[in-house]
């Protein structure tokens, strides 16, 4: 459904209390123009009903760029930059830094030029000195990840937090480690490094570098699927990864997985934002700042603070929903920004439906 007010659609799921719900999602669509202030689009973008990879690829070799919109409930607000760094001054450069700043929290990400592997027979590789480059892409597959088939033929390894991405390989065979492509994208305080580069066991697979982004995460990719109940191969029980350390999956959550005992998390699950770019709670008119992501190097603005009002009526009557901001999704390079709410309605569950008189929704 389209208006001046916003896209929006009526889905159905559940909320952080296991609730069924009637949700209403509202999109609307901004510019951003050079002073750093939004202005509603003449027409806001379609939600998207699915997810959309670059190269309008597939799972089977593109990642995510745009995660579908319909999700009925989010724990956290999703915050997602699609876009490049881009070199100061179009200069081109070996290194640089970018960062997203929302409200006090900041994450800074360090971008390389295209950089490989040289073997080095009883010894860690060398890593070639990154080309320059003026543009770079922030995506996943180019940031640690990847698979390694060759050197263990018996135990291949999809690296679990980002099986897309550069750099993963298990043992030091001149053949694999040769030519290696490194990440373009890392972070500055957990870098990949000569002697780290080679894993040895699969399972020590969770001591590597933690893929980073401002994007989307996948669904499948570790620590999201785990909300779902699933574990990642080669993780033995007592295995404590990083993930866990911070928070972000259940405690003994392999233990708890093996034993089919590990809640599913799905309103946490559709949090699928960057580690470090998901929040309680965003301010109406919070502040955002991107560093080094557009080719003038800067850009402020805030949220605009028009949160829409939502009226759902099931057929008791219409009852107005409290709007909570799901996903601010920011494009840069096209000055476009989306923002995503819901206003969510409790009702008694599937069997309820035949009951039904009326499913109409307003958005103001």
């Amino acid at each position: 459904m389209n208006g001046n007010n916003g896209v929006f659609e009526i889905v159905t799921g559940k909320n952080g209390r296991e609730e069924h719900v009637f949700s209403v999602i509202v999109k609307r669509s901004y510019l951003i123009s050079d002073a750093g202030i939004l202005k509603r689009r003449e027409t806001d973008h379609e939600l998207r009903k699915i997810d959309a990879y670059y190269e309008n690829g597939d799972p089977e070799w593109s990642v995510v760029q745009y995660e579908h919109e319909l999700a009925p409930y989010k724990l956290l607000v999703d915050v997602v930059v699609i876009g490049k760094a881009h070199a100061p001054e179009g200069r081109p450069t070996q290194s640089m830094h970018v960062s997203v700043q929302v409200g006090k929290q900041s994450k800074k990400l360090i971008v390389f030029g295209d950089r490989q592997c040289h073997f080095r027979e009883n010894a860690a590789p060398v890593f070639s000195e990154p080309e320059p480059f003026t543009e770079m892409e922030i995506r996943y597959d180019l940031a640690y990840g990847g698979q390694d088939e060759e050197t263990l033929p018996d135990s291949p390894l999809f690296y679990p937090r980002n099986y897309m991405g550069k750099g993963v390989v298990l043992r030091n065979i001149k053949k694999r480690v040769e030519g290696l492509p490194l990440p373009n994208i890392e972070d500055p305080a957990d870098l990949l490094t000569p002697e780290r580069v080679i894993i040895g066991e699969p399972q020590r697979w969770h001591l590597q570098p933690i893929p980073q982004g401002f994007g989307w995460r996948q669904r499948t990719w570790y620590p999201r699927s785990a909300l779902l109940g699933a574990y990642p191969a080669f993780t033995d029980v007592g295995t404590v990864t990083a993930e866990e350390k911070m928070g972000w999956v259940p405690k003994n959550h392999i233990a708890l997985a093996k034993q089919f005992r590990l809640p599913t998390f799905e309103a946490h699950f559709n949090n699928g934002a960057s580690l470090g770019m998901s929040f309680k709670v965003l301010e109406e008119h919070e502040e955002i700042t991107l560093n080094g992501l557009t080719p003038e190097g800067f850009m402020k603005f805030q949220l605009p603070g028009d949160a829409p009002e939502i009226v759902l009526d099931i057929g008791r009557g219409e009852q107005q929903l409290e709007s909570k901001l799901h996903t601010v999704s920011i494009r840069p390079d096209e000055r476009e920004l989306d923002l995503i709410w819901r206003g969510c309605c409790v009702y008694e569950g599937f069997s309820w439906w035949p009951k039904m008189q009326r499913l109409h929704a307003e958005v103001h």
